[in-house]
């Protein structure tokens, strides 16, 4: 009997090295977060400082790219996670020394989201580096793995969170943070990964290196360019409802606690997995040919919550329906994401993947902080249900118009 590739070692050290990076960063923001919501009550600030600190990720991802398609990607893997735990423990040293302030955790999360600029499309390329030669389906299989890893380490932060949060505060979240990273870092030593394979031996100056990535795009792949655009757009209705409506209609419009908020986050978490098993158990079958269906699904899923924040309502009711169908909001993400991940990868040859997922995560995350500002700033100054109006409209039309892109992918 055949030995699948997913349960590889290699395989096995990258995704539970990422799953526990990934577990102290959630719980390092959701402290953050907590905190900035509780000083301020504000909306456009708990957004600007989200805003903030995607900025060096915009700006530095292509580079991290150009470098995942030159340097060992294990390698800097571990780097990155090392420095990570360095950063955060010197954050927390100044912290314990001059206390909390924006200006702080402001500056905290620029420095952690420079190095992420460098990780993410490292972790990127090092999947279809390891399951190119398997074809797609095992491709899509191997990034449904992640989603669910994924998926579990978010989980226990949410769950965990506001209970920590209410009782210890945040400096014992941010040492679970530091012990995280460093033992990521240390489980990726072992991972066994060659370097890129440039198909040259001459390499270019970085930009020139760049350039030839969005050449590829532009001149090359203009479905996947328009692929990656429609994308962005997605990223900026869905960061802005997630990552800035949901915690604002919680705690400030529905005025519930920290622990509430956890609870309710860890149970959209719980959804999170169970849409990333769902994608994986079909993982094989899922086509570009399925996306439209999934935004369909993502517009439907804000009908209710229009509606019981039109109609009378108490709190616990908008609470409990709000939870619900974001719930159901997160199962059609899980699909998307799926789907859109490695149809990319897969279009992409090996000297260019580290610097075509990078460009991907740039064009993405410029949507992100303005996404985050504009829902901040709406958040303040109209109803939930008018934002939730104007959100559903905007993927609707996105579903409308990846219809005909998508077929391409499967011609």
């Amino acid at each position: 009997m055949t030995k699948t590739p997913l349960v590889s070692r290699d395989f096995i050290l990258l995704v539970t090295g990422q799953g526990i990076s990934l577990f102290g960063n959630m719980m390092l923001r959701f402290a953050m977060s907590m905190w900035v919501l509780d000083e301020t009550g504000s909306a456009t600030v708990f957004a600007s400082i989200l805003a903030v600190s995607i900025v060096p990720t915009i700006i530095l991802s292509p580079f991290g790219g150009v470098l995942a398609d030159r340097i060992n990607r294990r390698t800097i893997m571990v780097a990155l996670d090392a420095l990570s735990a360095v950063l955060i423990l010197a954050s927390a040293l100044i912290f314990v020394a001059i206390g909390f302030n924006i200006v702080a955790i402001a500056t905290m999360q620029v420095l952690l989201a420079v190095l992420g600029a460098f990780e993410t499309p490292t972790v990127q390329a090092a999947l279809p580096q390891m399951f190119r030669s398997y074809g797609q389906s095992t491709m899509r299989q191997a990034m449904a793995v992640v989603n669910q890893v994924q998926q579990l380490s978010s989980l226990l932060p949410s769950f965990l969170g506001g209970v920590l949060y209410a009782m210890v505060g945040i400096r014992p979240m941010m040492i679970i943070t530091i012990i995280c990273f460093a033992l990521a870092a240390t489980l990726e030593c072992f991972i066994r990964l060659a370097a890129p394979d440039r198909g040259t031996d001459t390499l270019p100056a970085p930009l020139e290196d760049l350039k030839a990535g969005v050449r590829f795009l532009v001149a090359d792949r203009p479905a996947l360019l328009r692929l990656l655009a429609l994308v962005s757009v997605l990223n900026f209705l869905g960061t802005g409802y997630s990552a800035v409506g949901f915690p604002y209609t919680v705690r400030t419009t529905l005025g519930f606690n920290a622990t509430v908020y956890g609870i309710s986050d860890g149970l959209i978490g719980i959804a999170g997995i169970v849409g990333a098993f769902l994608a994986g158990l079909v993982a094989a079958k899922l086509t570009m040919r399925h996306f439209p269906l999934t935004l369909l699904v993502f517009s439907l899923t804000l009908i209710p919550q229009i509606v019981v924040f039109i109609l009378p309502a108490d709190a616990w009711t908008r609470l409990i329906v709000l939870v619900i169908f974001t719930c159901c909001t997160m199962i059609a993400s899980c699909f998307a994401n799926l789907i859109a991940i490695p149809t990319i990868q897969m279009s992409t040859p090996e000297a260019m993947t580290g610097k075509v997922m990078s460009i991907t995560a740039a064009l993405s995350m410029c949507a992100t902080p303005v996404g985050q500002m504009a829902y901040g700033w709406a958040y303040d100054r109209f109803s939930v249900s008018v934002i939730l109006i104007a959100t559903t409209l905007g993927i609707a039309a996105l579903t409308v118009l990846m219809k005909p892109l998508s077929t391409q992918f499967d011609a």
